[in-house]
């Protein structure tokens, strides 16, 4: 990356509003759902937000809730159009894994968009048991989901095929 980009967990009123509407922009609208999506998908537990900031502006953030058993779902995650391509958003998941691996959490799950599943992948997901909910909103636009899960720190099952996405 070129420029400094700088990363946040603790965001002023302005940067959160600014990150929302990034969110919306960028995973919701092109598909046509409302601008108060993100609170209809709000899950239960303690919400992490992180913020990736260059030149005064958001640039890409995520989202992610840690549920009672101490695990951790990554929700939302998105970078800027043209910020895209640069490590915005692995530098993103991976401040996410460290810092739940600091926490003492095992496992990080995702319900990933196929459009994103290499990505996970690279940072070293892998396939969770269950079955993805799917959506025919999201259907009309090609888009399914993919249960995904990464082990980190101690006490963390190794994945069951690393062979498949290696």
């Amino acid at each position: 990356m070129a420029k400094d980009v700088f990363l946040w967990t603790a965001l002023s009123p302005s940067q959160a509003l600014e990150l929302d509407e990034l969110l919306w922009t960028a995973l919701w609208k092109p598909l046509g759902l409302d601008r108060d999506v993100r609170g209809k998908f709000k899950a239960p537990g303690r919400e992490t937000v992180i913020a990736a900031e260059m030149d005064g502006r958001i640039i890409g953030g995520l989202v992610a809730v840690w549920d009672d058993q101490g695990e951790v779902e990554l929700r939302h995650l998105a970078v800027d159009a043209d910020s895209r391509g640069r490590g915005v958003g692995t530098r993103l998941a991976t401040t996410l894994l460290e810092s739940a691996r600091v926490q003492g959490c095992c496992r990080v799950h995702a319900i990933a968009r196929n459009t994103s599943v290499p990505f996970f992948r690279k940072l070293g997901f892998g396939p969770a048991p269950g079955t993805a909910p799917q959506h025919p909103l999201f259907e009309q636009h090609g888009i399914r989901f993919e249960l995904m899960e990464m082990g980190i720190g101690e006490g963390a099952r190794q994945q069951d095929e690393p062979e498949a996405y290696g």
